[in-house]
């Protein structure tokens, strides 16, 4: 192995162990706790995280953003979310969201646009 390679690993594992002992020290010692600002924005954290992976997924699920590729995607999220918000059920939205991308979908690849 090539040393600059080596050095890269070491690197990784290094930062990964610095980052995991700076994030589990709060769980560690009851009596260290985050700071007041980072409570406060730490609930945000999950639907940021959630945003970042499903939005490029839905916009662009091939890497390109076409009416093809995009067009059922965005559709069914719609769809998924008011039917969500409308019954308060998650698997329905779920399922008619599915329901609706396999529909678009196997119109556009019918028409011969997929």
């Amino acid at each position: 192995m090539r040393r600059a390679a080596v050095l890269d690993a070491i690197a990784i594992v290094l930062s990964g162990v610095v980052t995991y002992l700076t994030r589990v020290v709060f769980l560690v010692d009851r009596r260290i706790r985050p700071p007041g600002r980072s409570l406060r924005y730490l609930p945000l954290v999950g639907p940021a995280v959630l945003g970042a992976i499903a939005v490029p997924g839905i916009l662009a699920p091939l890497g390109v953003i076409s009416f093809a590729q995009t067009a059922p995607a965005v559709v069914a999220a719609v769809v998924a979310v008011v039917l969500q918000r409308l019954t308060r059920q998650l698997v329905v939205g779920l399922v008619a969201g599915l329901l609706v991308w396999w529909g678009l979908v196997a119109l556009l690849t019918a028409a011969g646009w997929r």
